[in-house]
């Protein structure tokens, strides 16, 4: 059998540096050195597609190039891994105690909209768990409330997948069959085995790409909760703290943000306060 290594150019020490280097300044996401082979493995992909031979010749482009290249190097070396309902309990909060909560300002006019932000999104699997958690406790009352989810990741990628909304059938295990077949069109012929979101998840739902290490982030409005799981592990701590005070400010007063269950807000900001798992509210 071929070996692939063979046509897989050598990636040096000082080479790999000057990767994690630019990958840590577009995006602040640190690489450390056990991701080397990953990164070598991916980035040969984009050498074979420009037909370069080597790293530094590819490292001297990336250096230059304009967004386009860009986004395909941060699309390369950014990790998605996901699934719907992953870590459920923060789904089941949404459903027992948020929501409720929400409902009953809405009655008595103290909250005039519901705006929900899932902050790296990745393929859609989180935006479509949170349409179909709201969907499953208001019912029928769903259109009668101003309700907005924002999905947003830094890699254009997996937002046209999650645009799609069209999942493999290992992907859609974790859901229940009912909820399955509420939610989900069941693929036929050459679409077997593939499962289509439905419309009905899709209405109030907006993909667009979003760099944490922006500025601005073009946000025009302010958020009931964000969710911002597994993700600031991949930064370092003085960046998590500079993205918890900017989720600070896109929150509403009394707000949630959901982290990972490996995560912890504890010397990363001193305005959230721990309410649950992994659930901190605004103070």
């Amino acid at each position: 059998m071929e070996d692939m290594n063979e046509h897989m150019p050598a990636l040096s020490d000082a080479e790999f540096n000057e990767l994690v280097k630019i990958i840590y300044d577009k995006t602040r996401i640190q690489m450390t050195s056990h991701k080397r082979a990953l990164v070598t493995s991916r980035l040969s992909k984009r050498l074979r597609a420009l037909k370069m031979d080597s790293f530094r010749e590819y490292i001297d482009f990336v250096k230059n190039a304009k967004d386009e290249e860009l986004t395909n190097f941060v699309n390369a070396v950014t990790t998605n891994k996901t699934d719907f309902f992953r870590e459920n309990k923060h789904f089941e909060y949404m459903k027992s105690t948020f929501l409720p909560d929400w409902e009953k300002n809405f009655k008595a006019g103290k909250v005039k909209n519901l705006r929900i932000w899932s902050a790296a999104c990745s393929t859609g699997e989180e935006p479509y768990t949170i349409q179909m958690t709201l969907h499953e406790y208001f019912g029928a009352n769903y259109d009668k409330y101003d309700i907005k989810v924002l999905a947003s990741d830094i890699d254009t990628n997996v937002l046209a997948h999650g645009r799609a909304g069209i999942y493999k059938e290992e992907s859609v295990e974790p859901i229940q069959e009912n909820i399955l077949r509420k939610y989900f069109l069941k693929g036929t012929g050459d679409k077997e085995g593939l499962y289509k979101v439905k419309d009905i998840l899709k209405k109030n739902l907006f993909f667009r790409q979003l760099n944490f290490k922006d500025e601005d982030f073009d946000i025009h409005t302010q958020f009931d909760l964000i969710f911002c799981r597994n993700v600031i592990i991949y930064f370092d701590k003085e960046f998590q703290k500079e993205l918890f005070n900017k989720f600070h400010r896109y929150l509403k007063e009394d707000s949630l943000v959901f982290i990972g269950h490996s995560e912890t807000l504890f010397g990363v900001s001193d305005k959230f306060k721990y309410v649950a798992s992994n659930i901190y509210k605004k103070i």
